[in-house]
């Protein structure tokens, strides 16, 4: 990665307690719904006090690329997962 962005340092992220986070060794890249590519260097799994799970993708700056709302943690692991699929995402917890 060309750039540390220590999320194991970070509780909070855009107001939610950090649950989990993976940052890539390489930049990946992924389409949004209207097929723009954007370059993802870590992804984030969120909580907003038991309301929603947010999944959000991020870019070296650590500003939100793309995020999606889920019902629990285990719904946005498996979204990342057919994301980034091929790569063995190890999160790792706060």
């Amino acid at each position: 990665m060309e750039k540390d962005i220590y999320l194991q340092q970070i509780d909070y992220f855009k107001g939610a307690r950090v649950l989990h986070y993976f940052e890539f060794v390489e930049p990946q890249e992924v389409k949004d719904e209207y097929f723009n590519v954007h370059e993802i260097h870590a992804v984030v799994i969120c909580d907003y006090e038991g309301e929603e799970t947010m999944l959000f993708y991020l870019d070296d700056g650590l500003e939100v690329v793309l995020e999606f709302e889920f019902m629990i943690p285990k719904q946005a692991k498996e979204q990342a997962a057919t994301d980034f699929n091929g790569i063995d995402i190890q999160w790792k917890n706060r």
